[in-house]
């Protein structure tokens, strides 16, 4: 009744003047589910979420991973924001008049995926906490095959985005692969995250929530294997274009236990400084970074070579923005005998819908059956 709430606090510290509050307020029978950064006994308003009366045996959870906060109401998500003003500190609860919770229970957050929705067409959307792709919650869509190809072995696909969050002005790359019925025709569960910035998929040094490559490798991978496997066998291929063509080349070479396969189109590979192109900085960090771990030169390829002289696990195609940059990496590849296709010369648009996909999909397919008969 009247003004009475109820709030689970994270980061709670100085004997609750300190830490972030979610709470569901009656607010005199307009009830909110609201989100608070209380500091030094002060409040500030994060967000809020109108909402019904809530009938008992509802759950509210709040939960910090680096600079993400999330309030979920029954297990989805109402409120997610980026906000790193506190640190450390220990999870409790917090209420105002007579308002009682049934019981409640906290801990150390973690790396976690939950599911939120699907759509019509069969995507399904989860939302991602994670300490290396943060500044907020980031989103993960999931199109699973309802009628896969006879005899064909399920494997992951990875789609890299080339812009931030769900941006789709160079077309949409899942999309894309629903439309060529991919997940069925190859047997894929296709899988396509989100990110805060536009992504050249690197760790940067100078930024703890931007850890791009770590997620990929030690969250993403993972969390695939562990929930969507049906064999537990499955290969996982990475499919990219541009920036995240460049970066499914650094993420395959550096990690040829974790990703089995990459196709890249069109991509910038002579990229030579963390700061050539107006997004290329916030990913890298800082040149030293970008020249010890990510830039694609005769001795980041020598380095990582060894894996890839035996089976062809590379497809590589252009001719749009960047034709002598993938000539180029042709050239580099094959001197350092990297077992690699190079695709057609194709002049089309750079986008993810503009044609380059088929022949992309199919050479990872035919791959993908090499290197399980051995051949």
């Amino acid at each position: 009744a009247g003004t009475q709430w109820i709030g689970a606090v994270v980061r709670g510290q100085d004997s609750g003047l300190d830490g972030y509050v979610g709470i569901y307020f009656w607010d005199n029978g307009s009830p909110e589910v609201m989100l608070f950064l209380r500091d030094n006994g002060g409040w500030e308003q994060l967000g809020a979420y109108g909402t019904s009366p809530l009938p008992g045996g509802s759950q509210l959870e709040l939960t910090a991973i680096g600079d993400t906060i999330s309030l979920a109401l029954n297990g989805t998500q109402v409120i997610g924001i980026s906000d790193g003003t506190l640190t450390g500190g220990a999870p409790g609860i917090m209420a105002n008049g007579t308002a009682q919770a049934a019981g409640w229970a906290g801990g150390n957050a973690s790396f976690t995926i939950t599911h939120e929705s699907t759509d019509s067409s069969g995507i399904a959307y989860y939302n991602i906490l994670s300490a290396n792709d943060g500044h907020g919650p980031q989103t993960l869509r999931v199109l699973q095959p309802t009628d896969p190809a006879p005899g064909v072995a399920h494997n992951f696909l990875i789609v890299l985005p080339v812009e931030a969050g769900l941006g789709d002005t160079y077309g949409d790359g899942l999309e894309t692969m629903q439309s060529l019925n991919a997940q069925n025709q190859y047997n894929l569960t296709i899988v396509e995250p989100t990110f805060y910035i536009p992504p050249w998929y690197a760790n940067n040094p100078n930024d703890p929530n931007l850890q791009y490559e770590t997620f990929l490798t030690q969250e993403l991978a993972p969390w695939m294997k562990k929930n969507l496997s049906t064999t537990g066998n499955e290969q996982v291929w990475l499919i990219g274009f541009s920036k995240s063509g460049v970066g499914g080349q650094d993420l395959i070479l550096k990690h040829p236990n974790v990703f089995t396969l990459a196709a890249s189109w069109d991509f910038p590979a002579d990229i030579s400084s963390y700061n050539e192109y107006s997004d290329s900085a916030a990913s890298y960090g800082t040149e030293a970074n970008f020249q010890a771990n990510y830039q694609l030169t005769p001795s980041f390829v020598k380095n990582y070579a060894a894996p890839f002289t035996t089976a062809n696990r590379i497809w590589i195609g252009g001719y749009g923005l960047y034709p002598t940059d993938v000539s180029d990496y042709d050239a580099l590849l094959t001197s350092e005998a990297v077992r690699h296709t190079l695709g057609p010369s194709q002049d089309l648009a750079h986008t993810w819908d503009s044609g380059w996909v088929p022949a992309a999909l199919a050479s990872l397919a035919t791959d993908s059956r090499n290197l399980s008969s051995g051949s």
